[in-house]
Parts: C-alpha cells; structure tokens; sequence
C-alpha cells in the first residue's frame, strides 16, 4: 500500500467523516434516540480446515441487513471477497459511493472502513484468509483481520492532523 497516496485530503476527510458518523449514531443509540439496529443483523460463520500447503484458513461470515438499516463497519487489514448474495446495498468509502445489487461480487480495499445503507433486506458475505479458525476464535480471527485504528495501517484519520504534518496551518 503506497501510504502517500492513501493520505489524500479527500480520503483523510472521509475518514474523520465517517468516524463522526459513527460516534454520533452510538450517541445517539445510547441517549435512545434511534434504535441500534444491529442485533437484528443476523450472522453467520463459515469456516474451512487450515490448508497445510498455505499455512491458513477461510472464514466466511455472512450478515442479514434488514431494509432501511445503516450500519457503519470496521478498518480492514487486508483486501478481501465480498458476495452480495441477496438484496441491494448503498455503500459509502474512501474510494467513493457505489450501489451493489444481487447477485454481485466484488473485493474490499485495505484500510476500508464502511458505511452501508440497506436499500432491500440484504444477504452480505465477506471472506477472509486467517490462521485461527472456530466460533472459539472469532476475538483472534478479528484481531487478525481489523485493525483498531487507522493509525494501526500508517494511514491519518483526521484533517488536522495531516494538515500538521504538511506543515499547514488550519485557518
């Protein structure tokens, strides 16, 4: 990953953006303002034994998005498969806004975090490579796969911060 390119003010605003969009939505599931949605996204795991050959494992998970829920996602650490296997989803990242419909394949940057509007109610499949696999493992699986911050991938999440190390001044 070229960490210049991935540090654009478009892309460093998105991300202050979308991490404002998440604080904000928790704030106001918390104050009972707006109902948290996510209990009623029904997952399921999938999991392929460690192919010894390439020292790792398949993890699928797949997630039920009723109609009209907006989710905002974690940092991903790698590239990886996403199946929409029903439904029609907005999503909106860094690398700009696109509308997938079922049935639909496609791959997810590194360092993409999500936000996903349920057009229809949607059937999402993500898969990923790891080396722990199991229900009992899904804390190490997700260590694994996202990442905590950006900071974690070398890439800046707040304009102020990029401008700083520019050497800008903000006015």
């Amino acid at each position: 990953m070229n960490i210049t390119n991935e540090n654009t003010f478009e892309k460093v605003k998105f991300r202050q953006d979308i991490k404002n969009v998440e604080e904000g939505m928790l704030h106001l599931i918390k104050e009972n303002k707006i109902k948290d949605t996510l209990p009623d996204c029904k997952l399921t795991h999938y999991f392929t034994p460690i192919d010894q050959t390439y020292g790792c494992g398949t993890y699928a998970r797949q997630m039920f998005i009723p109609k009209d829920t907006l989710i905002v996602g974690k940092i991903h650490r790698h590239q990886h498969l996403n199946f929409i296997m029903q439904g029609e989803v907005k999503v909106f990242t860094e690398f700009g806004t696109k509308e997938y419909k079922a049935p639909c394949v496609f791959v997810s940057e590194i360092g993409l975090k999500r936000s996903v509007y349920a057009v229809e109610d949607t059937i999402w499949v993500t898969v990923h490579q790891t080396k722990h696999l199991g229900e009992e493992n899904l804390d190490k699986m997700e260590e694994e796969v996202i990442a905590p911050t950006y900071a974690d991938l070398g890439l800046i999440a707040s304009t102020d911060e990029l401008l700083r190390l520019n050497g800008e001044n903000k006015s």
